[in-house]
């Protein structure tokens, strides 16, 4: 399985057309157009933004925004009619440089008031992009569909949230992320707050059924030096446990992750715990033991509630250990830095199942 995955690596991915791809209409109704933002200083300040463009007309909107003094807001609604979407985007060079300005109504989590919002800023990037096709170490993916029995309800399946089918080349799920950094302003009421945040982006366009989605966890971690540490599981009816991730510590790219270890996680019936704990190998022979804890917290919904995130933001401390589920040795380094916390359920709780492979 490793082999025949591998061989994606040699496909062609023109990063151009896929930063510059939009939305058809006309598409298949499942299709999905996204982008999503990630800034994070060291003082706690931070923001987090998706629009997910809808060929039925929508836009999905989230807004995460902790300002410098540890007020928590977000946007006030999380769908919109496509045209009147809050999020503008545009591109400046492709695989390189963005624009980005939200105007809208902010809601304040601590005393529910309301705040009238500019936020703007370029995003210009550090590293290339990663595209998991092409850069990720496909074990991941290799394991999951491995562990499956290939038959015709196998293949049937596949076909649900991918697009892999014989239109497959129409509707595919492409997903790439990239380590930036975030310049810009935030004006709540008139006051303007200038910021310059380490963070990425995340680029993903292609069939999107989200109750096909069974659970997921996306964790994305910058330190102060502007470093990116990605860490992503998801689970599917024809395939669990699929994992992708990128972190480049201490070095100037990008090194894939290898393989996992969860030390410490529980669904909490769908909310999530507040902090968990994670072995990440990467390709470079680094093994980090990794934790976080969540401090700000939204629930989004989509599609009517079929499929729903805690979308968080919190702190990581990251570990040096000699291997997945060993202990830090005296001395480990320790490395400190900020991000996003995304854990997503599907409302039928049959299907969450769990992230140890060893009972997969």
């Amino acid at each position: 399985m490793s082999a025949a995955m591998n061989k994606k690596k040699n496909e062609y991915f023109d990063v151009v057309s896929a930063d510059l791809s939009q939305l058809d209409r006309n598409a298949d109704p499942l299709v999905n157009n996204s982008y999503f933002f990630g800034g994070y200083g060291m003082d706690g300040s931070c923001f987090t933004m998706r629009l997910g463009q809808r060929t039925n007309g929508t836009a999905e909107i989230f807004v995460i925004l902790v300002m410098p003094d540890g007020r928590y807001l977000t946007s006030e609604k999380q769908e919109y009619p496509l045209d009147e979407a809050p999020i503008k985007v545009r591109n400046i060079i492709p695989a390189r440089d963005w624009n980005v300005v939200y105007e809208g109504t902010m809601v304040d989590m601590n005393d529910g008031s309301k705040h009238e919002c500019t936020l703007r800023f370029d995003y210009i990037a550090r590293l290339p992009i990663f595209y998991p096709m092409r850069d990720g170490d496909l074990r991941g993916i290799a394991e999951s569909f491995a562990r499956r029995r290939w038959n015709k309800a196998f293949f049937k399946s596949l076909a649900g949230d991918t697009g892999v089918n014989n239109e497959g080349s129409k509707t595919k799920q492409i997903h790439y992320e990239q380590t930036g950094r975030l310049v810009g302003s935030v004006t709540l009421d008139g006051i303007e707050t200038q910021f310059s945040y380490a963070g990425i982006r995340d680029r993903a366009f292609g069939k999107r059924d989200w109750n096909y989605m069974n659970v997921h966890i996306w964790l994305i971690a910058a330190t102060p030096q502007g470093e990116v540490m990605n860490f992503s599981i998801v689970s599917y009816p024809h395939a669990s446990n699929m994992f992708c991730g990128y972190c480049d510590y201490d070095e100037d790219r990008n090194y894939a992750l290898s393989d996992y270890k969860i030390i410490s996680y529980d669904h909490t019936n769908g909310v999530g715990p507040e902090e968990m704990i994670v072995d990440c190998k990467f390709t470079n022979g680094k093994t980090y033991r990794v934790k976080t804890h969540r401090q700000h917290d939204l629930v989004t919904k989509f599609d009517g509630g079929n499929f729903y995130f805690h979308e968080a933001v919190g702190d990581f401390t990251f570990t040096t250990i000699p291997d997945l589920g060993c202990e830090p040795l005296p001395g480990a380094k320790v490395i400190n830095a900020k991000g996003t916390i995304e854990m997503g359920w599907n409302k039928d709780s049959s299907r969450w199942g769990t992230y140890d492979k060893d009972k997969d």
